[in-house]
């Protein structure tokens, strides 16, 4: 089974700009969203079952407030795999209507 074939959702290929609070805010960019997870390109990323709020503003609405929590973090990439991106798998705790919309609005 793939890693793709574990996934509970369709991801689609999103950049937006996300702020997260570890020991201190940080600003970084998504690569990819689904209904209930992302995926945050950072080099700060945060240990695997940390729970952390993420600020996200969508192009239709006000700022989001979403709790999370870290379910693999990719901090150093070398030999077959350096195409990977570093950053954080984040599962999503009870996502509001409002980015659920968002991301069904973008796979129609």
């Amino acid at each position: 089974m793939t890693a793709n074939e574990k996934r509970k959702a369709v991801r689609v290929a999103r950049r937006l700009e996300v702020k997260f609070n570890a020991a201190a805010e940080n600003t970084a960019i998504t690569s990819d969203l689904s209904e209930n997870g992302m995926f945050i390109a950072t080099c700060r990323g945060i240990e695997p079952g940390s729970t952390i709020d993420i600020k996200m503003n969508l192009p239709s609405s006000e700022a989001l407030f979403i709790t999370g929590t870290v379910v693999r973090n990719i901090k150093t990439v070398s030999g077959p795999d350096a195409s990977k991106q570093k950053g954080m798998g984040v599962e999503l705790i009870t996502p509001p209507p409002d980015y659920i919309d968002y991301i069904h609005s973008l796979l129609e």
